[in-house]
């Protein structure tokens, strides 16, 4: 929850600081056409909602992208930008109507410029979340320190848990995609940290295997497999139901996951 909040709150920071800027620029007309007071609400809020429909709409390219796509983290923002324009440009419109800057006559014009406005931010923000990312990943300093560190505690899963904000000591369950951040669920309960999931896969490989797109489950977690009408959910240990993508379950019948 603390994640999430901080989240937030960078979030809407980051859009306010956008539309701030935005504002000081006056970019599209609005510096000959609006007063500093009258362009200052209008970039705000134009980038306020415009920013959080286009989070939402890149979130759910991200996921619904195959792992294996090229450009991957290129093409979520962009396609992300593209179809929240639609719903942008209207809003764009709307607000360019209240503060009297005309009702647009040419929709397909405006589209284009909104389409820009929103590529070009969601890039470099999904570029700032990148960089962040690895800023966080845990850095040896010595080869030294890290073959201590395996020799007190061995494996991927001592590893990873170090990237924790407390590191648990508890087993490792199963790994969700929670917005920009992965929530990593331990049998002492959850955190969440800033990671992308095929990452998070790759770097426990030995440990368990992705399940779905949104899900990745540690092998010593399922307690069984069962069907709910057309879905197929996996069991834990701890009575968690998690659900299983059809593209990923010829891939855990062989390992022996699946009844039949």
């Amino acid at each position: 929850m603390r994640e999430q909040i901080k989240h937030l709150t960078a979030s809407l920071a980051g859009l306010l600081a956008i539309g701030i800027v935005l504002a000081l620029i006056g970019p599209f007309g609005t510096y000959e056409l609006l007063p500093l007071p009258a362009r200052l609400a209008y970039w705000v809020l134009v980038a306020t909602l415009n920013g959080a429909l286009v989070d939402v709409v890149i979130r759910q390219v991200d996921t619904h992208l195959p792992d294996a796509t090229p450009l991957r983290r290129l093409l979520a923002p962009l396609i992300g930008a593209a179809l929240a324009a639609v719903p942008a440009t209207a809003i764009v419109a709307v607000a360019n109507g209240l503060f009297g800057l005309g009702w647009p006559d040419q929709l397909l014009r405006l589209y284009s410029q909104v389409v820009f406005l929103l590529a070009v931010i969601s890039t470099l923000v999904y570029t700032l979340l990148d960089l962040q990312e690895l800023a966080e990943k845990p850095r040896t300093t010595s080869a030294k320190s890290e073959a201590e560190a395996n020799r007190q505690e061995p494996g991927s899963w001592a590893r990873f848990r170090e990237r924790l904000p407390v590191p648990p000591t508890g087993d490792l369950l199963c790994l969700e995609m929670h917005d920009h951040y992965l929530a990593v669920h331990t049998t002492e309960g959850k955190q969440l940290i800033l990671c992308r999931m095929e990452d998070a896969a790759r770097e426990l490989d030995d440990l368990g295997l992705r399940v779905h797109r949104s899900w990745w489950v540690a092998s010593a977690a399922v307690a069984g497999a069962k069907r709910q009408g057309q879905r197929l959910v996996l069991t834990l240990i701890d009575k968690r139901q998690v659900p299983v993508g059809r593209t990923y379950r010829e891939s855990l019948r062989q390992a022996g996951w699946l009844n039949g």
